[in-house]
Order: C-alpha cells, then sequence, then structure tokens
C-alpha cells in the first residue's frame, strides 16, 4: 500500500510540473568546494566495463569511477575517480543546464524498477547547495514519469558521447 501511495504522490508531483521549468541549476553550478553530480548508467545482467558507468561532474571537471560499483538504494554512490579530459567534460557538462528542477521533488530514491527486468538503471546524485540527493531511475520509461524522459534520454546520450 505505501508502495502505491509513493507512486501516486510522485506522478502528482511530476504532473505538476511545467514542462518548461527551469533546470536545477546553472552551468556555472556546482562551483563551491564538494558540490558535484555524480550521474550514468548501470546494468546487472551484463559483462564488460560499460556496463556500469558512473561520472562525478563539478563546475570545471569531469571525472569518472574506476571501480564499477553497482549501486544500491541503502546509500549514495562510493567511488575513486579518475579525472577526463576537457573535451569530455564539455560535453557533459550540458547535464547542469538540462536538469530539472522537478527531479528534487521526488522523495523516493527508486523511480521505477531500475533493472528489474534486465532494463538497467540511470543513477543520478545531486549534492549542491547543502542538499544532498540521490535517484536509481528505471531505463524502462514506461515506468517513469513521463516528464523526465527527455532528461533520461540526455543523459544516456551524455554517457554515450563520453565513451565514443
Amino acid at each position: 500500500m505505501k508502495k502505491i501511495v509513493s507512486y501516486i504522490i510522485l506522478a502528482l508531483a511530476l504532473i505538476a510540473c511545467n514542462t518548461d521549468e527551469g533546470p536545477l541549476f546553472l552551468v556555472e553550478q556546482p562551483t563551491a568546494e564538494g558540490e558535484y553530480i555524480l550521474f550514468g548508467t548501470y546494468a546487472g545482467e551484463c559483462s564488460g566495463e560499460e556496463c556500469i558507468e558512473i561520472f562525478k561532474l563539478t563546475g570545471t571537471t569531469l571525472s569518472e569511477d574506476k571501480n564499477d560499483n553497482y549501486p544500491n538504494t541503502q546509500t549514495s554512490y562510493s567511488g575513486d575517480f579518475n579525472l577526463l579530459s576537457d573535451e569530455k567534460f564539455e560535453i557533459a557538462k550540458s547535464l547542469l543546464s538540462s536538469t530539472p528542477a522537478s527531479l528534487l521533488i521526488i522523495t523516493d530514491t527508486i523511480i521505477g524498477q531500475p533493472d528489474y527486468a534486465d532494463g538497467g538503471g540511470i543513477y543520478f546524485e545531486y549534492n549542491v547547495n547543502d542538499i544532498h540527493r540521490y535517484w536509481l531511475i528505471d531505463q524502462v520509461q514506461s515506468n517513469v514519469p513521463s516528464a523526465l524522459h527527455p532528461w533520461m534520454d540526455k543523459v544516456n546520450s551524455v554517457v554515450d558521447q563520453i565513451n565514443e
């Protein structure tokens, strides 16, 4: 019953959001020491290095986690990040201006059923302005509110471009 109520609240919150809303933060952010976003994709029924791709983005740098740990619902992601090129940062920084502010409305850590049917998931963590939250998001868009679909496509595209 709790899950049903959570899904209803989540759906109502996202329906109430304007699809033309402003971004979660400006391109210059996060800039303060220790502020970042983590983003990436993961899949459990997969083999190879590309199965888990988690990146750390600050206002000026992009790093990739070398451990490739499968994200969990109990704690935020803990990685060991290696700095990537400025060229790859330029690809990723578009996420700073395209992440919808309505994401912070979602109080559940899990959105949909990430990787439940071997569809994979998106990991997103926000640590800016003393707000630290993270989400595991289903890659199957029919399980996720439609307001997030364009942003999910953007995250997947950025991960693909970084890995080219």
